[in-house]
């Protein structure tokens, strides 16, 4: 087959990636599609100075038979730039071909639906070694290591890694993670939510590698603090100081705020001790506090007394419009700001509450959809 059928299968196999799983989609549509016959499958690696998909084109027509079989071999190559085995292998004394089985053991597992060709390695092609799933490259290759098989360097898959460690150097990782960073950005909350943790986890990373650290704790007393209010109050108990006359002035502080929760099971533990932390801080200085614990919709919502609760009700999807729409339909309350602890996975909110918001996002969270208040994330 010429040329350029085999860009045009390729084409139509990205185009399948960008229905069901868009992320990959956007991710290789920053990468150069290199049709080689210096490879006899397929392969990732750097060819001056930008990465590139290298396709042999007899095996992408001919070998692979289905396209879900083209996808899945696209999408693994894929995975491998993602996860950085192509600059791992160059900068650690690997075994070259322990270390390619490690992390085809790896990539393999993210593959979903799609159908590998038959000689992929995957967890079940070492029913001996007692391989555990979701585990890290390093993990594997120990694990192969203290094995001892010497049948293992007769291993070929459908994936080459000849191109591995070849002209990788610091802005070659730079360039990537502008490419992982432009894929998120493309995709919305909903279709991130749906990445694997591993895979989003290293995305998160790559995104608090990129954006300077803010002190979330400072950032909390500051918008506490802003969000006082003071009354005066004329009492008789007081001489004024400007006419030494009774009634004189009496100042008092007072605040009132809504702590929303995410409780779609997103928020764990020791985030949430620290959340409360500062908190009950606030509570100390006098601030009257309402808990708002929400999922989809509003659970329960109790006076904040001095104690973190015991358990959070909820479980479900996420939503910030009914965390917003209880405050707006509860005006007579009259809160002065709302602190949202929250992952920010959600549609963006529709309504806008009648006081400050103060978004906290947890580590691994988004800010996509949020477009009003000031989001911090928490450390």
């Amino acid at each position: 087959m010429s040329s350029l059928n085999v860009e045009d299968e390729l084409s139509r196999c990205i185009i399948q990636l960008l229905l069901k799983e868009p992320f990959y989609a956007h991710f290789l549509s920053g990468i150069v599609r290199n049709i080689t016959d210096e490879i006899p499958t397929a392969a990732v690696g750097v060819k001056n100075g930008r990465m590139n998909l290298f396709i042999n084109e007899d095996f992408f027509l001919n070998e692979l038979k289905t396209s879900s079989s083209r996808v899945a071999v696209i999408k693994h190559e894929a995975l491998h730039i993602l996860l950085k085995h192509c600059f791992r292998l160059k900068y650690n004394n690997y075994n070259p071909q322990l270390f390619n089985i490690a992390a085809d053991i790896v990539v393999n597992q993210f593959i979903g639906d799609w159908d590998l060709p038959n000689n992929a390695v995957t967890l079940s092609s070492f029913p001996g070694l007692g391989l555990e799933a979701n585990k890290s490259v390093e993990w594997y290759y120990e694990k192969l290591e203290k094995s001892n098989n010497d049948n293992l360097s007769e291993i070929i898959t459908h994936s080459d890694h000849s191109k591995w460690g070849e002209q990788v150097d610091g802005s070659i990782e730079t360039e990537l993670e502008s490419m992982i960073l432009q894929a998120k950005e493309r995709i919305s909350a909903k279709d991130f939510g749906n990445i694997p943790e591993d895979i989003k986890r290293m995305v998160s990373e790559v995104i608090e590698k990129r954006n300077p650290k803010i002190n979330w704790k400072r950032a909390l007393q500051l918008f506490s603090t802003s969000s006082r209010k003071t009354r005066i109050y004329h009492s008789m108990k007081r001489i004024s100081k400007r006419y030494g006359t009774r009634p004189g002035i009496k100042i008092k502080r007072y605040q009132k705020l809504a702590v929303a929760i995410d409780t779609s099971g997103s928020i764990q533990e020791d985030q949430l001790e620290l959340f409360f932390a500062e908190i009950h801080n606030i509570w100390k200085q006098g601030a009257e506090i309402e808990i708002i614990e929400c999922d989809a919709e509003v659970k329960r919502t109790y006076p904040y007394t001095g104690k973190k609760p015991a358990f959070l009700e909820g479980g479900g999807g996420t939503s910030f419009d009914p965390v917003f729409n209880y405050i707006k339909s509860n005006r007579f309350k009259r809160f002065d700001g709302c602190v949202y602890l929250t992952d920010g996975y959600a549609n963006e909110p529709t309504i806008v509450p009648p006081c400050k918001v103060f978004w906290l996002i947890t580590p691994d969270g988004t800010t996509d959809n949020i477009k009003f208040g000031r989001c911090v994330k928490l450390e």
